[in-house]
């Protein structure tokens, strides 16, 4: 007899749960602010990034975009390099592409 695998069905009407512990704070707004757009080298992580920014710059009056690219999507950035960023921007947007 074939054993029966388990399965687990979610409930797409149930009160959504977001975990905020240890997530930055949100800024009021985004005037003045230096936006950083972290890509990750996979294919149309930069073209998602510049319309997202192109949406941001519209509303608000950013300061400048600051653009990098981590290369490698299967490593993490090293931390010299997300620190070198962070001093950089006062909010960051990341992107994986595909």
């Amino acid at each position: 007899m074939a054993q029966e695998t388990p399965f687990r069905v979610l409930d797409p009407t149930a009160p959504q749960s977001i975990a905020t512990d240890g997530m930055a704070e949100r800024p009021e707004s985004l005037e003045g602010m230096r936006v950083g757009l972290l890509r990750n080298d996979k294919l149309n992580s930069e073209p998602i990034l510049d319309a997202i920014y192109d949406v941001l710059a519209e509303r608000f009056e950013v300061a400048t975009a600051y653009r990098v690219n981590k290369g490698d999507a299967s490593r993490p950035a090293e931390p010299d390099f997300l620190s070198d960023f962070s001093n950089e921007v006062d909010v960051a947007l990341l992107a994986n592409g595909d």
